[in-house]
């Protein structure tokens, strides 16, 4: 039978005599309660990470909150933090109970975050920055802690994510529910017997020849960015989130109700479209909608009331879906959260020495990449534009007067255009007239020296009254042997120059964007992915600019449009850009001279 002499102590028996000052449980626990922490606000609150408005570098969550509260859209996400500080310390009971026995399977994700954010150093990006903290986070917790911890952790862990304004989800998702918000107000509007018809985003009351009426004269909206549902969607998928958590026990229930808000909050949009028509036809369009001061919407007291219809009906929806899942076990799941546990001893630590040396690592890395990124070349070189520039001093992009049959003439930047435009953005139009009667304009963008300098015209576009009907990525065959990807739009407005007569102006718009090195590419985003990843793994700083070539059609009474018309300058347009594109794009040999010279230059 052994005795007492012969056993191995335990962990939480160890003394100060038989462990090693920096093994014992307790100045273990103070080193990861405190050390981790440090490290944290280290990395994502002091260091200098990204230029958030051009000027000097700020740290990620200073840079954060700063830009979060200038946007309406997105201040909920200032309220993230403590909501997760709240969730933790729900479970602190439980947390207060598990042991310190991390594992090294942390290090995967602590390695995949200093990436991320060596990444978005690197490129000036704040996004990678808010992967960082996710998988930084997730990786200290398991480093440390162990996997009792993350699993603890996960859902305040998940729920993190909604601390990150999404905001390039903002236009790509805007973009389809649009036409598909407008779509289905005119499918109620038909079956509650208003006759109305939609294109696009547009939704018009339907014509009747019996009473006289064209098509949009009792009234005509546009389903905006913001009543599209995208601006209250991410803030009540982080509702049904918590909600779901708190009030729900089954996973199953949980994700079915979270992925209900985007139903829910399209559903919410529809209704404020609703009653944004039957406004209209009540009081009138200014009443309803509001007055246009310019190209400013000033939003009416009606619309504004009509806009908490979104959440109404989202947060009825929710919980009545709440109640169906899980109706009689509601109360019981709220009060779950909030029930202390029974009294038990504290955490204790089953392998010091390992857990040691897992918080040196945990300590360590994220210093090691600190000083990675102090000898890593943050400074912005912009590289020569692929575009080429007239050979006077202007350094304005070149397009030529004359092209085949057609003539231009060159339009300067406009006022408005200077005040909008980030400062450096040169910009050069002609309009071409052909013999046979065809009108183009063409316009090439020239980007600052600043970043992200040119804008998408799917943005530009509806604040100017334009109704995007869709767009399409096509392939132009170039003169010279080049093949390109371009972007084509078809846009209309409506004007009524005379009481009940109401002119349609139909156009399409081709664009694209020209990087340097010879690159080009038809989608905003994909513009954006490619200068982040040039600037990081090649070490080319595009300087970007954009050619757009706007083909306007003949004025026509609305409900008298000629779809020929619209096939013809399609085509007469891709023709005349087949010979347009190769005289002012440069090509990687052209440009490597040209970053050649311009090196050479004193």
């Amino acid at each position: 039978m052994a005795t007492d002499s012969t056993r191995t102590p335990s962990v939480s028996t160890l003394t100060p005599s038989t462990s090693p000052f920096f093994e014992q449980p307790q100045m273990l626990r103070r080193a990861v309660m405190w050390g981790l922490p440090v490290v944290l606000v280290l990395l994502f609150l002091v260091w200098p990470y990204q230029q958030w408005d051009y000027n000097s570098r700020e740290s990620i969550l200073i840079g954060w909150a700063r830009w979060v509260s200038k946007r309406a859209d997105w201040q909920f996400c200032l309220l993230v933090p403590f909501l997760v500080g709240w969730l933790v310390w729900l479970r602190r009971d439980e947390l207060r109970r598990l042991p310190l026995q991390g594992t090294w399977h942390g290090l995967m994700p602590l390695f995949l975050g200093l990436f991320f954010y060596w990444v978005g150093y690197k490129a000036n990006t704040g996004y990678p920055g808010f992967l960082a903290v996710q998988f930084v986070l997730a990786g200290l917790i398991l480093l440390a802690a162990g996997t009792a911890w993350m699993r603890t952790l996960f859902f305040a862990w998940l729920f993190l994510f909604f601390t990150w304004p999404m905001q390039p989800l903002e236009d790509s998702l805007a973009s389809p529910l649009r036409p598909r918000t407008a779509a289905m107000a005119a499918a109620v509007l038909n079956a509650v017997r208003v006759p109305a018809v939609n294109e696009g985003s547009a939704l018009q009351s339907a014509p009747d020849a019996d009473k006289g009426l064209q098509i949009g004269d009792v009234f005509s909206l546009d389903v905006d960015a913001k009543c599209s549902g995208i601006n209250s969607l991410f803030a009540l998928m982080m509702i049904s989130a918590l909600l779901g958590y708190l009030a729900l026990k089954r996973p199953r229930s949980r994700f079915l109700l979270f992925v209900c808000a985007v139903p829910l909050a399209v559903a919410g949009n529809v209704v404020r479209l609703l009653l944004l028509v039957a406004g209209t036809k009540q009081f009138g369009a200014d009443f309803a909608v509001g007055r246009h001061m310019g190209d400013h919407q000033e939003m009416s007291p009606y619309h504004t009331f009509a806009g908490f219809a979104v959440f109404g009906i989202a947060l009825a929806g929710m919980f009545a879906l709440c109640w169906l899942l899980e109706g009689r076990e509601m109360k019981a799941n709220l009060r779950r959260h909030g029930k202390p546990l029974a009294a038990g001893a504290v955490s204790a630590i089953p392998e010091p020495r390992r857990t040691l040396a897992r918080l040196l690592a945990a300590i360590g890395l994220p210093l090691l990449v600190l000083g990675i990124c102090a000898g890593t070349d943050i400074s912005f070189h912009v590289a020569a534009p692929g575009v080429k520039l007239r050979p006077d001093d202007s350094r304005l992009p070149y397009l030529p007067l004359s092209l085949g049959d057609y003539q231009g003439r060159e339009f300067d930047m406009t006022a408005e255009e200077k005040n909008l435009l980030d400062e450096g953005v040169r910009l050069a139009r002609n309009i071409y007239a052909s013999a046979a009667g065809r009108k183009l304009m063409a316009t090439v963008i020239l980007s600052g020296f600043e970043k992200r300098s040119l804008h998408r015209p799917e943005v530009c576009l509806p604040n100017q009254g334009w109704t995007v009907t869709d767009r399409t990525q096509i392939p132009l065959h170039l003169e010279d042997g080049r093949e390109i990807t371009i972007m084509m739009m078809r846009i209309f407005r409506d004007a009524e120059p005379q009481p009940g007569v109401k002119i349609r102006t139909r156009a399409i718009n081709f664009y694209w964007y020209i990087g340097s090195d010879g690159t080009s590419c038809a989608d905003h985003y994909e513009h954006v992915f490619l200068s982040y990843y040039d600037a990081v793994f090649r070490n080319i700083q595009h300087r970007w600019a954009m050619a757009s070539i706007y083909v306007p059609l003949p004025e026509q009474r609305v409900g008298a449009e000629d779809p020929m018309q619209e096939l013809d300058a399609a085509e007469d347009a891709r023709e005349f850009l087949a010979r347009l594109a190769p005289t002012f794009m440069l090509t990687k040999e052209e440009w490597l001279k040209e970053a050649q010279a311009l090196e050479a230059a004193p």
